[in-house]
Order: C-alpha cells, then sequence, then structure tokens
C-alpha cells in the first residue's frame, strides 16, 4: 500500500499563477523555485489556451500516491461486493498466526544469542 503524503492539494491562483508559455520559458528557474516553495502548480498557456501545468516533485508524488491509494480501495470495494472479501475473522486468524510465528522466531534467535555468547 502506497504511502500517502500529508500536503494538502492546492490549486494554481488564477491571479498568480497563470503564465504564457514565452514567459515561463524565459523564467524557468524562477518559476521551478516558486512551485517548489509553495507548492502551488503553475498554469502555463499558449496561444492564450491552457497548454500543461508546471508542478514541483513532491506534490507530484502525493498525487500519484493518492491515485493509486484511490485505485486500490475502488479495486477493494468492486471485490468485496462481488463475494471476493476475506471475512475479518479469518484475517485475524491469520494475522494472530503470523504473530505468533514472528515471536517463536524471535524466541529461537534470542535463545542463539545467548547460546552463542
Amino acid at each position: 500500500m502506497p504511502e500517502v503524503c500529508d500536503l494538502p492539494i492546492r490549486r494554481c491562483r488564477p491571479s498568480e499563477d497563470v503564465v504564457p508559455f514565452s514567459e515561463c520559458r524565459n523564467n524557468l528557474s524562477s518559476y521551478i523555485n516558486r512551485v517548489r516553495e509553495t507548492h502551488r502548480p503553475i498554469l502555463i498557456t499558449q496561444n492564450g489556451r491552457a497548454a500543461s501545468y508546471l508542478v514541483d516533485a513532491e506534490s507530484m508524488d502525493a498525487l500519484f500516491d493518492r491515485m493509486e491509494l484511490s485505485r486500490d480501495i475502488e479495486i477493494s470495494r468492486r471485490e468485496f461486493a462481488e463475494g471476493k472479501g476475506i471475512p475479518h475473522e479469518q484475517v485475524m486468524r491469520e494475522m494472530d498466526e503470523m504473530i505468533q510465528g514472528w515471536m517463536r522466531d524471535e524466541e529461537c534467535h534470542d535463545a542463539q544469542v545467548v547460546a552463542a555468547r
């Protein structure tokens, strides 16, 4: 399961974050710094129409994580509706068995460490 970043989703401000392509190209470094600092995307226009967004990498990673999590949730809901879910009691029983196995392994490891001394 992906780790979802806690960054808020920021929208561009039309009064500040809409930039013609030529201006963005000529001042790209400053716009990259701005999106890194504000985490707000910049809408780049071409011939007066929306063409692309400039987004900082951290926000884009967080967006991909959210999309992946959303997709996983939708798949889980669909599978559950189709009767493919695992009953809660079975999951808890299997988790208990796994934990008990880990604890036994840890006890064996601790005993080996003491014996080796």
